[in-house]
């Protein structure tokens, strides 16, 4: 029982170790028509939103699917980042 509350233990301090891990990781992504960059964190919070160019001539329909598009990338790219980070919980043996 105590065994496996050490595990218990060791996996919260690494979980914590994750966590800060991916807060501080950051990516940028740049959306499909090169019309926004996004900041992100390797816990998925937005740190940054850029508009790149003019968007007085971009019609509102593609100024969404650019957005949607970047903001997918953007989820998708931290996700893996975030897997990569959390790899090594599968080493403690839970």
């Amino acid at each position: 029982m105590f065994d496996n509350l050490k595990k218990l233990m060791e996996l919260k301090k690494t979980m914590t170790e994750v966590k800060k891990r991916l807060d501080e990781m950051v990516i940028k992504v740049e959306s499909p028509a090169k019309n926004f960059e996004m900041t992100i964190s390797g816990s998925q919070q937005v740190r940054e939103l850029k508009v790149l160019k003019d968007l007085k001539e971009v019609s509102k329909e593609d100024i969404e699917k650019d957005l949607t598009e970047l903001f997918n990338k953007a989820v998708k790219d931290s996700q893996a980042m975030a897997a990569q980070a959390m790899g090594g919980l599968a080493n403690l043996g839970l």
